[in-house]
């Protein structure tokens, strides 16, 4: 298979997943990497279009196989991707936002986070692009890229600006789930470092209660840092990616009667609502976890 027969395949969902074509785009990644550079470029610059284009996937592909690559020279191409305002890059990448957008910024980052900063203080980025970015920070730690020192100090600081432009940020759609996001990864990472931050947060009532209550912040008080850290290193959800195939052959999108990826809220979705529905089931199910962890210890 040449590279124009790889890239053809990989252009459109036919609802049959193209196994081979990626077996062989991996196998000619050096000659295949500018075509999706490329790629994500125009997909970023186009996102209107791309919108209108249902069955394309190639921008997915090109996001799943680079961050496999460890290319960097992905990195500020999918930062621009995702710094859209609004819901499009929700729209256009669907599930990737809450299920993985985070361990592909891990992937291409290379322990360069100022490019994540990016993404979690611009304002006008979507709330859950940032909480993306946010537990990407988590995996660098957990992976030894980042020391979590560094996360730590940066933490401090972000929950500083955050107290600061309160207002303005309460002010957005759905500001709790930035905070809620900030009050779960911090406790994480640091819950005595940040102890008095995400205590704050609780008082003024600016974490979502469904998802992060005080009770889980004192089960990651009193397990640790370390111990907090330890527990997600055999987590999937805190890995890099390193097989775009494992990670994309079991979309529903390639059922055989489900050609469109419109209509599907499983594997690759396109609704921002379906995308935000999945980002709060999936905190719930957190909750839950934490809740029968805490039930066991006692």
């Amino acid at each position: 298979m040449q590279l124009e027969e790889i890239l053809s395949e990989l252009e459109n969902n036919t609802g049959k997943f193209p196994h081979q074509a990626l077996e062989r785009a991996i196998e000619e990644k050096e000659a295949i990497t500018p075509f999706l550079l490329t790629s994500l470029s125009e997909s970023k610059d186009n996102l209107e279009d791309l919108f209108n284009k249902p069955d394309y996937l190639l921008h997915l592909y090109a996001l799943f196989l680079l961050a496999q690559f460890k290319e960097p020279l992905a990195y500020p191409l999918i930062v621009e991707f995702f710094s859209v305002p609004g819901d499009m890059s929700l729209n256009v990448t669907g599930d990737v936002v809450t299920e993985d957008l985070s361990r592909i910024l891990a992937s291409v980052s290379h322990g360069n986070i100022d490019p994540i900063k990016q993404l979690i203080e611009n304002q006008e980025v979507n709330e859950y692009v940032k909480g993306a970015a946010l537990q990407s920070l988590i995996i660098l730690v957990v992976q030894g890229i980042v020391s979590r020192e560094e996360i730590v100090q940066y933490f401090k600081e972000l929950f500083s600006l955050l107290f600061a432009n309160k207002s303005s940020i309460n002010a957005a759609e759905e500001a709790d789930y930035i905070w809620t996001e900030l009050a779960i990864n911090g406790s994480i990472l640091a819950p005595k470092e940040l102890h008095e931050y995400i205590e704050r947060t609780f008082d003024e009532d600016l974490i979502e209660p469904f998802f992060f209550a005080r009770d889980d912040f004192d089960d990651y008080l009193e397990n640790g840092s370390e111990a907090n850290l330890n527990e997600l290193r055999d987590n999937p959800h805190y890995s890099l990616i390193e097989d775009a195939i494992s990670e994309m052959k079991y979309w529903a999108c390639f059922e055989i009667n489900k050609p469109s990826i419109f209509m599907e809220p499983e594997g690759f979705s396109t609704s921002s609502k379906k995308a935000k529905s999945k980002a709060k089931k999936k905190k719930n199910m957190q909750k839950e976890s934490r809740r029968k962890n805490r039930t066991k210890k006692k």
